[in-house]
């Protein structure tokens, strides 16, 4: 199977990625040590990536472990004129903490937290209550076994070389 590779970024970049996708308080000093540049330039790369919108630098948590009573995925089934729409206003909501379009039986999904079982269906009677949603179905998550933020970038292998 062939590697997919971001042409956007370089090799440093890459590498630079993935160190910090693997420790992101990694200290500049040592990743420009390890790569054998100046931290300045470490420093810069850093911050075009996150100022293009390819990096962001955060904390993962889990909901559940922190306390949220309700935590919901959704999946709904959504005319195709009405998408963006729909999507949009879902993701302009406070509670939604995912919002993707897709393709398949369902064109929508969203994750959502929730203070209750009353809170959730007042946001779904809000959002899923028009002749656009053809259909919805929503899992109450009671625990989450994995949840991967974590995406290693595939760098080509030719390019290793």
């Amino acid at each position: 199977m062939n590697q997919v590779t971001y042409p956007q970024l370089n090799e440093a970049d890459q590498r630079i990625v993935d160190m910090l996708r693997q420790d992101g308080r990694r200290p500049y000093r040592d990743i420009a040590r390890e790569l054998g540049v100046s931290e300045s330039m470490v420093r810069k790369r850093v911050g075009r990536l996150i100022e293009s919108g390819w990096m962001r630098i955060l904390a993962v948590t889990d909901p559940l472990q922190l306390g949220v009573p309700f935590l919901a995925t959704t999946y709904v089934k959504v005319r195709p004129a009405a998408l963006e729409a729909v999507a949009d206003a879902v993701a302009r909501e406070g509670a939604a903490r995912y919002v993707a379009i897709g393709v398949g039986n369902h064109n929508l999904v969203f994750e959502s937290l929730h203070s209750s079982a009353r809170d959730l269906h007042e946001f779904q009677q809000r959002l899923l209550s028009s002749d656009d949603v053809l259909s919805s179905e929503t899992i109450h998550v009671v625990d989450i076994k994995k949840s991967v933020w974590d995406w290693e970038i595939p760098v080509n292998k030719e390019e290793e070389a």
